[in-house]
């Protein structure tokens, strides 16, 4: 059986031979797992089994030799220090996480703390008898591996099942083109690196040009590319400049709480796939719908112009999330400073291009960490700003996202989490949700 395959989880009856064990609650101590003992129990049990201090013999081996009023001290070698691919966490069991809110931000907490595939460790679980156990995240897709893969012949049309039916997604993606995997955002409603990695995955220039020549002998193609992206727009071969630091990084964002001094943020390659897409002969429009970092983008402004110039059709939307900076930081996205830089950028780039475009913000209400005071501001600086709120976004849990798990502990898994760690603000009921909507 395969049973080590990375980004796969398997059951168990017990560890691999030749594996290491790490108890969760060593890294990260949330305090007691286990119900307390009866302290009077627990004497009278000593007292009958002679493993009492006062039942030992006077005599007793780590008693002889000692002076009168002496201490024994014992000294315990320190551990070897585990070799990390043959190491595993494991995390307490599935019945105590289900049953204790503290311990299900720390299970989360230590899981998306071994999200990094060059250093990240197996984690098993125990539930009903078995032994959950999760292998270490995939390596990053090499570019020629990533080519391999969007240059399969795919039909690229919806299942047969499907018959005439409109299905509006496939509308949406039908003259899209992916040109990266993966995301270093770490916004915590979300759960793109999860699924996808947070080391970029790239495809080569060529291979984007040859599906778009691919695009292109579709008889209904109309010269219209919808999205040059991924799950960010401007992520594409963005690393970190040394792989070493990479490498041993246990960082959850590369941006936050400010764009890390050791990524590389020069845009020439994103430029270069854009302007060779537009250049391609019958390519008449090419949008960018995929989400822009914007604090991202202010790091290049070569990007801005370029973007603002010939890949905006006279909206784009950016998504600040909030202007506060308590959600802001439950949410680990940048704060309104970010924000302000790219709209300046964006107005001047538009006046010169000589377009008339509007900057579309989105945000989220109710999310872990808003009180009603933020959502309040939020409210006064759509409307000081002329904004008229067309569809409202508010926060719902979703597998693995860490403001999951925050919505449902009330604690904060972005620090330690102990049993008197920070509290979190949750917006939760009808009323309190329909109130930061309103």
């Amino acid at each position: 059986d395969i049973v080590d395959l990375r980004g796969t989880a398997v059951a168990r009856s017990a560890p691999p031979d030749g594996f290491g064990r790490i108890d969760s609650t060593d890294l990260d101590t949330p305090g007691t797992v286990e119900p307390p003992l009866d302290p009077y129990q627990a004497e009278v049990t000593a007292a009958r089994t002679g493993d009492g201090a006062c039942a030992k013999a006077p005599d007793s081996p780590a008693a002889e030799g000692l002076p009168a009023g002496g201490t024994l001290v014992e000294f315990v070698p320190r551990r070897a220090r585990l070799d990390r691919d043959r190491t595993f966490i494991e995390l307490p069991p599935y019945e105590a996480v289900a049953q204790d809110p503290v311990l299900y931000a720390h299970a989360s907490r230590v899981f998306h703390r071994e999200s990094n595939p060059h250093n990240a460790r197996a984690i098993a679980q125990r539930h009903a008898g078995r032994l959950v156990w999760l292998n270490p995240p995939p390596i990053p897709l090499t570019t020629a591996e990533m080519d391999a893969v969007y240059e399969l012949p795919y039909a690229r049309v919806p299942h047969p099942s499907y018959g005439q039916a409109r299905i509006p997604a496939y509308e949406m993606i039908r003259f899209s083109i992916t040109i990266q995997r993966g995301c270093f955002g770490g916004c915590t409603f979300c759960s793109i690196t999860e699924h996808e990695g947070r080391i970029i995955q790239n495809r080569s220039a060529e291979s984007v040009l040859r599906e778009v020549r691919a695009l292109r002998r579709q008889g209904d193609f109309r010269g219209t590319i919808t999205d040059l992206g991924g799950p960010t727009a401007n992520m594409y071969k963005l690393k970190c400049k040394s792989p070493e630091i990479e490498a041993s990084c246990r960082k959850l964002s590369c941006v936050h709480p400010e764009v890390c001094p050791n990524l590389e943020t020069d845009h020439s390659a994103t430029i270069d796939v854009m302007q060779r897409v537009r250049a391609e002969e019958g390519v008449k429009h090419v949008f960018i719908a995929s989400g822009v970092r914007y604090d991202l983008a202010v790091e290049d402004p070569r990007y801005v112009q370029e973007l603002v110039t010939h890949h905006v059709g006279g909206y784009l939307k950016i998504a600040p999330e909030h202007l506060q900076d308590g959600p802001l930081s439950k949410m680990m996205k940048p704060g309104m400073g970010a924000y302000d830089r790219f709209k300046a950028l964006f107005e001047r780039y538009s006046r010169q291009a000589g377009k008339k475009q509007y900057l579309i913000p989105y945000f989220i209400a109710a999310h872990p960490g808003t009180t009603d005071e933020d959502m309040l501001e939020l409210a006064l600086w759509l409307k000081h700003n002329g904004f008229k709120a067309d569809q409202v976004q508010a926060f719902l849990p979703s597998p693995m996202a860490t403001a999951t798990a925050m919505y449902h502990s009330g604690k904060n898994p972005l620090a330690k989490v102990t049993r008197d760690s920070e509290e979190v603000v949750i917006p939760k009921g009808a009323t309190q949700r329909r109130l930061h909507k309103a």
